[in-house]
């Protein structure tokens, strides 16, 4: 481990037989175990680099404190903090109530929570996973979650060999399989820009409890095996880009060392001009600051993924040259003469209704983007997938904090009361709102580590704080949108209305007599119909609520 990582926390079984000291094969003197070689063997990396050592020992239930285990493990914590007196580590004991040490999947769940927990309290620190000591059981459970992309990084899986069997080995040697999972590609694929804080959500289809979260996964996973074009829809926060990242990873239309920056464009950050060159490249001498040749996004998404967020912003001309690169497969630098090849499958998405999707875009655009249209269904529609989506949120929030998770702890209790809330608020902002409670509460919960807390009054505070319309009613459409959403699902209004906030009703009103409006002139003018023929008012009164 470099100098300049962070104090690194160690996670490791007892070895029965040789931990804290085993006897040397020719001579009768105690030898350092595979524990101890690791922590202070002159040759081993990590000698000075681990400040906390959790160790993992078995304790069936039924057999009392003196069990053999819990002996071998009391005195490898003694020996530890003898040795690294002058340096404290810190050594915490961990039991397994499991009754077979060959029960791998008892292993598991019991290895895969501790290891959570472990990170989520140390989240800056790489995890030392040893896996000499234990059970060939235990070895294997340590070497699968690792590679299966179940531990979160920065960690490393190693083993140590004692003195007496290196044969010219060093003290402590890395082990790695370099399985190319699922679960390791979609972490390290992100979409070249920025993310959000609700891109970091990782949707695992093991958790979801919503048919309508399973239908949209099962639909993603079919079409992402084809190189057709497909479109995602969702209101902001859904988790859009997070979708997009999970197709490519789980497509054949992936180059693996474009993982961590595939061809991404935010549309509404470029001008038409601009845009089109990150996408097409140009040529020297193109336009003013064209100073050398330079390959566009279309190239680098050759033979892989091109995601275009927010495509409604996208301009006419470049759909029309977009409509070529889709059709053709070839497209053309700025200031170039002849045409490259690019075998690129396309992304995008939105957060437009469709109504607005068709005002804004070129009909053979969108018909071209929309061969498969997958919708990413809002937060309150899928309430049962709250209290997960809660749990990761919460989790994600502690480390984009960088707020020691013990100073800000809350226990079941107070995750349930908050779940239960957030169920009754429609949160239009979806995976945004919940970060903006998780930010409001560790705010909250760490203004005065160590003191006496009221900590229901604190979590009620900050839901109150964090949910407040103030913000979004600014919106019109966005609280129209909250208020249309709780009518048609019969829901009460008790979260539009936290205490002291009023509801402004007749900017509710009008943004949902627009909508009405809008839509309505827009059906008559696709048949070619009078707007009073589809409705009960004039279309003069129909341009007036599109005014107001």
């Amino acid at each position: 481990m470099p100098d300049s990582s962070p104090p690194g926390v160690l996670l490791s079984w007892v070895d029965l037989r040789t931990d804290p000291y085993a006897r040397s094969g020719d001579r009768d003197r105690a030898e350092p175990g595979p524990t101890l070689t690791l922590l202070f063997d002159p040759e081993s990396p990590y000698r000075r680099a681990i400040r906390h050592v959790v160790l993992f020992y078995r304790k069936p239930r039924h057999e009392p404190r003196g069990h053999e285990d819990f002996a071998v493990a009391e005195a490898t914590r003694k020996e530890i903090e003898k040795l690294s007196a002058h340096d404290p580590i810190q050594v915490e004991l961990r039991p397994w109530h499991g009754e077979d040490p060959t029960d791998h999947r008892g292993l598991f769940e019991f290895l895969d929570p501790a290891v959570q927990e472990i990170r989520d309290r140390f989240p800056g620190a790489p995890l030392v996973i040893h896996i000499s000591p234990g059970t060939p059981a235990m070895q294997t459970v340590w070497v699968l979650m690792a590679e299966m992309g179940l531990v979160r990084p920065p960690f490393a899986v190693v083993k140590s060999l004692r003195r007496a069997f290196r044969a010219g080995r060093p003290a402590v040697v890395p082990v790695s399989l370099d399985i190319p999972t699922f679960y390791k590609a979609f972490q390290r694929a992100r979409p070249r820009q920025v993310a959000s804080a609700e891109e970091t959500v990782f949707m695992d289809p093991r958790y979801f409890v919503s048919d309508a979260l399973k239908r949209l996964y099962t639909r993603a996973r079919r079409f992402a095996q084809l190189n057709v074009p497909i479109l995602i829809l969702g209101e902001r926060g859904t988790g859009k880009t997070t979708l997009a990242s999970w197709i490519r990873s789980n497509s054949p239309f992936r180059q693996e060392e474009k993982d961590g920056s595939w061809p991404s464009v935010p549309c509404s950050q470029y001008s038409p001009e601009t845009m089109r060159a990150e996408l097409f490249g140009y040529v020297k001498g193109a336009f003013t600051d064209a100073r050398q040749d330079t390959e566009g996004l279309l190239h680098a998404a050759d033979n892989d993924t091109l995601f275009l967020d927010e495509i409604g912003d996208i301009s006419r001309d470049l759909q029309r040259l977009l409509i070529r690169a889709l059709e053709e497969k070839r497209f053309t630098r700025v200031g170039a003469r002849t045409a490259e090849k690019s075998d690129f499958r396309l992304l995008s998405a939105t957060n437009l209704p469709w109504a607005a999707l068709q005002e804004r875009l070129d009909p053979d655009f969108l018909d071209r983007i929309s061969v498969l249209v997958l919708e990413v269904p809002a937060l309150r529609t899928i309430r049962d997938d709250l209290p997960w989506l809660w749990d990761h949120v919460y989790r994600q929030a502690l480390r984009r904090s960088k707020v020691p998770p013990q100073h800000v702890r809350l226990d079941d209790a107070h995750h349930r009361r908050i779940v239960d809330h957030l169920r009754q608020h429609p949160l239009p902002g979806n995976l945004r709102d919940l970060f903006r409670v998780a930010y409001h509460l560790i705010a909250a919960l760490f203004d005065e580590p160590g003191a006496e807390q009221d900590v229901d009054a604190l979590v009620q505070e900050a839901l109150a704080d964090a949910l407040s319309r103030g913000e979004a009613a600014t919106d019109r459409r966005d609280l129209a949108k909250a208020v249309a959403a709780a009518f048609a699902g019969g829901e009460a209004l008790d979260g539009l209305l936290p205490d002291g906030a009023l509801l402004p009703t007749k900017e509710v009103e009008r943004a949902l007599r627009r909508y009405m409006a809008e839509e309505i002139r827009r059906i008559a003018r696709a048949q070619s119909r009078r707007p009073q023929e589809l409705c009960d008012v004039t279309d003069r009164t129909l341009q007036e609520w599109v005014k107001r």
